[in-house]
C-alpha cells in the first residue's frame, strides 16, 4: 500500500563491453556486477542516440531524440513541451541531481519546463566544492543526494546524472579507492589510458558506496533503483563492420534493483530501449497513465518481440535491431540489413525483415512528429 520511491542513475559512458558482468575479464566494475547479480538485468538494452542530453530526453519522454548534429532536444525550445509520465505520479517529491551546472544541455530548463515542482540540485547548492568543470565528483554527488533523500517525508522520484567518467577525469582523494596502474591488458579490453580507466572504476566505486549508505537509510527497503548507461563508446578493441551505427556506442546495461521489494535476479535477453524506461517504471509502481511515448512496459507485455530504434544525426542514418537482424536506413531510402549474430550483410528479404524496414521508417517519422506534438 506504500508508494514506492524511484532512483534512476545515469552512469556516464557505460558501454557493456567495459563491464565485468558482461564479460570484461579485468574486473573493472565489481560494485555494478554485485548489483546486477541481484537485479533484473537487461543484457540487450540500447539507447537511441550517442548523446548524454539526448539520452536524458529519450528516457524521460519515451521518444527517440531526433535533434540534429551536436544538439539535443533538451536544448530545443520548440521541443520543450512534452507529456511526461512523471507528472502522472501524484504526491511524489521529484529531484534531479547533477554534479555541475544544470545549464549544460539546458537540462535544468528541460526538467523545469516539463515536470511539475521538480527540485534541481546542481553546483552551488551542495556543501562540497567543485573539482573541475563537471562540478563535484560522482562520489560526492551521490553522498549529497543521499543526505537529501533520507530527509524526505513523502515518496520521491529522483534522477541522478554522473559526469566523472569524462575528461579531465579528476578523481578526489577518497578513502577506500585504489588507483590501478595501466597495462596493455586494459588497452586490449576497452580502455584508452590510465586516467580513463581509473575514472571508470571510480564511478563504479561511487555507485557501490551510494548503495552501501542507502542500505542504512529508512527509504532503502521501499525504493526501486534503475541503473543504466547514458550511452556507450567506440574502441579499437570493439570495432564493428556496421559503421556509423556500430552498436558499442548504443549498447548499455539496465539493472532494476530493489531487494526490499523482493525483486529477484533475472537475465532478460529480449531487445529493449531506454524509451521503455518510464512505462516500465509506471508498471512497477502500479500507477495508471496515458502512454504517449513510443516505449512500452517491458515487464508486463511479454508478447512484444523486442526492437530498439537507433539514430545517428551526423548523416541522418537510423536503424532498428532485433535479436536476429539489424536494419539500417537513411534519408535517401537506402536500406542495409545485417545478421546481428555475425554482422554479415543480408541480401534476401524475408517477411520479418520487410516488417522491420517498415517499422524503422515508422519510428523515424513518428519520432520527428511527436517531438513537436506531445504536449
Amino acid at each position: 500500500t506504500n508508494k514506492k520511491n524511484v532512483i534512476i542513475l545515469f552512469l556516464e559512458t557505460f558501454p557493456t563491453y567495459k563491464i565485468g558482468y558482461f564479460g570484461n575479464p579485468l574486473n573493472p566494475t565489481p560494485n555494478f556486477d554485485s548489483i546486477a547479480r541481484s537485479s533484473i538485468i537487461y543484457k540487450n538494452f540500447y539507447v537511441p542516440k550517442f548523446s548524454t542530453a539526448g539520452s536524458i530526453f529519450s528516457a524521460m519522454t519515451g521518444l527517440p531524440d531526433m535533434a540534429t548534429i551536436n544538439k539535443s532536444s533538451t536544448r530545443d525550445p520548440f521541443a520543450n513541451k512534452q507529456h511526461f509520465l512523471l507528472n502522472d505520479l501524484k504526491g511524489y517529491k521529484k529531484h534531479f541531481f547533477i554534479g555541475g551546472s544544470a545549464n549544460w544541455g539546458d537540462l535544468g530548463g528541460f526538467f523545469r519546463g516539463n515536470v511539475d515542482d521538480i527540485e534541481i540540485h546542481e553546483e552551488g547548492t551542495y556543501s562540497i566544492p567543485e573539482i573541475n568543470a563537471w562540478g563535484i565528483s560522482d562520489y560526492d554527488l551521490m553522498m549529497e543526494a543521499n543526505n537529501i533523500l533520507k530527509e524526505e517525508q513523502e515518496p520521491f522520484f529522483s534522477i541522478m546524472l554522473t559526469a566523472g567518467n569524462h575528461s579531465p577525469y579528476t578523481i578526489p582523494d577518497i578513502e577506500g579507492f585504489i588507483h590501478t596502474n595501466y597495462s596493455q591488458e586494459y588497452e586490449k579490453n576497452g580502455f584508452e589510458k590510465e586516467e580513463e580507466l581509473n575514472a571508470f572504476k571510480f564511478m563504479d566505486f561511487s555507485l557501490g558506496a551510494f548503495i552501501d549508505v542507502a542500505k542504512k537509510e529508512n527509504y532503502f527497503p521501499n525504493t526501486i533503483f534503475l541503473i543504466l548507461g547514458d550511452h556507450g563508446m567506440g574502441h579499437k578493441s570493439q570495432q564493428s563492420s556496421i559503421g556509423s551505427l556500430s552498436l558499442q556506442y548504443y549498447h548499455v546495461p539496465l539493472a532494476i534493483y530493489s531487494p526490499g521489494l523482493g525483486i529477484q535476479h533475472e537475465e532478460i535477453l529480449k531487445i529493449a530501449s531506454s524509451i521503455d524506461l518510464m512505462p516500465t517504471i509506471m508498471g512497477l509502481l502500479n500507477v495508471p497513465y496515458t502512454n504517449t511515448t513510443l516505449g512500452m512496459d517491458l515487464l508486463s507485455d511479454q508478447s512484444y518481440p523486442g526492437y530498439s530504434f537507433l539514430f545517428t544525426p551526423s548523416n541522418s542514418t537510423y536503424g532498428l535491431i532485433s535479436n536476429d537482424y539489424f536494419v539500417i536506413s537513411d534519408i535517401t531510402g537506402k536500406h542495409l540489413i545485417y545478421d546481428k549474430k555475425d554482422e554479415s550483410l543480408i541480401t534476401r528479404i524475408n517477411p520479418e525483415i520487410e516488417y522491420m524496414i517498415n517499422l524503422n521508417e515508422g519510428y523515424y517519422h513518428m519520432s520527428k512528429y511527436l517531438r513537436y506534438h506531445n504536449e
